[in-house]
């Protein structure tokens, strides 16, 4: 079953087809990706990404992207980028366009939004109606917020931990002391210490419910961290780096290209002009 429902905005599209792409899409607005039932294969120039039942990502406007493979079910929202841009401004102040970090993600908010919409467009039927654009009108609002919120990208300062409190309590503990310590070399056993379970134990439990491993949850922490330090102070960029936790320059420069498509001096120089 196919459900395609076009806005002024935004466009969503609900499907079941499990096509593949040999050619390579570079489309001019935000393309949010969900995995409703089993898995999701996209390839970019920079990255092959795999999404889990639940998980999502967002590719920026011309990120080259294909798709590989479809296991189920695909879910697709293309918000335009001065709609999702305008909604970023308003809460978060940030005028210029912005980028999110190209990676899997996994947020309870955000599936909640998703399996909603998702229900509702059933109830609505394929040819759709007022009432159905309507509801996308203010849903496609919702959604960019919510990303803005909850999705890493240039924009963001910390990351929002209190979704996942309903899911896993005893998780947001362990995020809470590497928050609090972060430039510290943690171990894997280290952060199992904090349950009392063994390493095993937690690096599947963490992964399961967050979406991505403790290390490289930790990773992120530290990026998002080291883009407030870049745009408010003068620092040098190797200090910065190694102040927030990262082995060398090399492996941070590596990381912040790997997810935006550039390295933190042009996003330093960009964002201070």
């Amino acid at each position: 079953m196919t459900t395609l429902v076009e806005a002024s905005n935004c466009l969503l599209l609900s499907t079941d087809q499990k096509k593949s792409e040999s050619l390579w899409r570079n489309d001019p607005c935000y393309k949010f990706m969900f995995s409703l039932k089993g898995s999701m294969d996209y390839q970019s120039r920079r990255n092959d990404l795999s999404l889990a039942e639940n998980e999502f990502m967002v590719f920026n406007p011309h990120d080259e992207h294909r798709q590989l493979a479809v296991d189920d079910h695909k879910f697709l929202v293309e918000l335009d980028s001065a709609f999702l841009n305008e909604a970023t401004a308003a809460i978060s102040g940030i005028q210029a366009d912005f980028f999110f970090a190209q990676i899997t993600q996994k947020n309870p908010l955000v599936e909640q939004w998703v399996r909603f919409v998702q229900q509702y467009m059933l109830l609505e039927g394929e040819a759709g109606s007022v009432s159905s654009n309507v509801f996308l009108e203010h849903s496609f609002a919702q959604l960019s917020l919510l990303l803005t919120k909850s999705a890493i990208g240039t924009h963001t300062s910390d990351l929002i931990t209190d979704p996942y409190r309903s899911i896993q309590p005893a998780l947001i503990q362990v995020m809470a002391s590497l928050k609090n310590d972060y430039q510290h070399a943690w171990s894997l056993d280290e952060m199992a210490a904090i349950l009392d379970i063994s390493k095993f134990q937690f690096a599947h439990l963490f992964k399961e419910k967050i979406g991505v491993s403790p290390y490289s949850w930790l990773q992120l922490y530290r990026l998002v961290r080291s883009q407030d330090l870049l745009l408010h102070t003068r620092r040098t960029i190797t200090d910065i780096a190694i102040s927030c936790g990262f082995s060398s320059i090399g492996v941070y420069n590596q990381l912040f290209k790997r997810l935006y498509g550039f390295p933190p001096s042009f996003f330093r120089q960009r964002n201070s002009n």
